[in-house]
This record gives structure tokens, sequence and C-alpha cells, in this order.
């Protein structure tokens, strides 16, 4: 053991880049919110891309139980036993913990990630003690995810492509998801992230049908209220989509917290 949770508020879990490959089983690929955070914090702590790592979305507070080096975000550490960390959400919704080494949690169908919503891993909570591995060779980039920057969080601009279901929507549906300010929901979870804003017009008589669902997704349920499909998204669905996020954006997007806006363009 080498980290002890000394407190843990809202949804804190191990997460990497997911287990893709596994759809047809009925399981969506998972992973981090915001990959490129992760990716960031691992680089800083000098890890592989893909190290599992601590998500926070609230407040987590750790102690070392032996020297470590602790990154979150891209800003690292050294603890030395004793001391503690602080780790919250705070103008972002998300934040990440890596610790040299990648978090020792098991390996299952792949990934280390927890998946609640197929029942794979648990909630972090006060009291738990964190293996973490060996030191790593560092191996950067070693994945094709990128890492965040500062400049990757500008603008509230989220580009995005026609869905598959456009038909399902009155003539202008497209213009009125990309004519106004949408807030992000409290309600919003790693399944999806619920947006308040305009009502989508839906066409009456528009029947739902089973189809695959991918990350980005932007379904449109009958309150006309949008849901953006996160990591855990089920693998079927029956709203219709109207239009799907560009993969480039979408960490931009699950990064923005509570009460904050984003507004959708066409991509070229």
């Amino acid at each position: 053991m080498s980290v002890l949770v000394v407190r843990a508020l809202g949804m804190v879990t191990v997460q990497d880049l997911g287990r893709p490959g596994r759809m047809h089983e009925g399981l969506a690929p998972g992973g981090a919110l915001v990959p490129e955070l992760l990716v960031a914090a691992n680089r800083a702590a000098g890890n592989a891309d893909g190290a599992a790592a601590l998500e926070v979305l609230g407040h987590l507070v750790v102690r070392a139980e032996r020297e470590l080096t602790m990154a979150i975000d891209e800003h690292a550490r050294v603890l030395h036993p004793g001391d503690e960390l602080t780790i919250a959400s705070g103008a972002r919704r998300v934040a990440y913990l890596a610790v040299r080494g990648g978090i020792d949690a098991p390996v299952i169908l792949g990934g280390r990630g927890a998946q609640l919503s197929a029942g794979l891993g648990s909630l972090v909570r006060a009291g738990d003690r964190i293996d973490v591995g060996a030191t790593p060779r560092a191996r950067h980039g070693d994945t094709g995810a990128r890492a965040a920057d500062a400049a990757f969080f500008e603008g509230d601009r989220i580009r995005i492509l026609p869905g598959p279901d456009v038909a399902a929507f009155t003539e202008g549906a497209l213009d009125v998801l990309c004519g106004a300010p949408f807030e992000i929901s409290a309600t919003s979870d790693r399944v999806g992230t619920r947006l308040a804003g305009p009502t989508i017009p839906r066409r009456a008589e528009w029947v739902e049908r089973s189809r695959p669902m991918v990350r980005g997704a932007i379904e449109v349920p009958r309150d006309g209220q949008p849901i953006v499909l996160g990591p855990e998204h089920p693998t079927t669905g029956g709203y219709p989509v109207i239009a799907v996020v560009a993969q480039a954006d979408l960490g931009r997007l699950f990064a923005r917290r509570p009460g904050a806006s984003v507004t959708f363009f066409a991509a070229d």
C-alpha cells in the first residue's frame, strides 16, 4: 500500500484510457472523461500515457505512505511519508491525480478503470488504501493520445457533425442546436452530459428505434433537451441522434463544469 485516501467527496474512481473493442460484448470503451488531462498528469508523473490514475469529480485528500511523485493534471511534486495532497475539480469539471508507477488496480477485460454502469470497479472512498505499481519507464505518446495544455481549454465553441437521424427533427433543428448557448446541467455524469437550452424540435411521427451509440453522440429525448454521450454510454439507444461532437473537442466539452455554457457550430 502506498496512498491512503483521507477524504473523498463526489465521484472519485480509478481511470485509464479505457477498454476499446468490446462494444459487440455490450461494453462501452469507458476510460477517462477527459483523456487529455489524464495523459498530461501521467506525463508529469513520469508514467506511460495510459497508466491508471484517480479521476476526481469532486474533492479528494490523499496521504503518502512512502515517498512518491504525484501529479495533478500537468503539475508534479514529490510527497514524503505523511504528506497530504488535496485535489478538487475546481474550475474544471474533473481533475486527475497520477502517481509515478500508476495505480495498481486489477486488470479486468483489458483495463484497470472503473465502469460503474457495467459493474466494473467501485467508487474510491475515505479509508481506502491505493496500491501503486513499480516505477515504469515513461513512454510519452505511446497511445497516440494528446496531452492538454492551457490553450486546449480556451473558448466554449464546440464543433459538431450532422448525425444519422436528422430526419427525426423538424426543418431548422440543427440551426436551433447551433443558434444559442447550452448550459451544462448538474445532473450530468459519466454516462451522459445533459444540456439545458433551447428545445430541439422533433417530428411527432418519428418512431424511436434501437441503434448503436458512440461517445460524443448528441441524443435528443422527447423533452428536446440534448444529452452528449460520455465514456460509459449505453452501447445502443433509442433517442434520435441529431449530431456528433467532433472527437478533438470532446475533452473540452466534458471538462466544462456544471453551469458553464457551450456553443455548437458545424465543423468544416
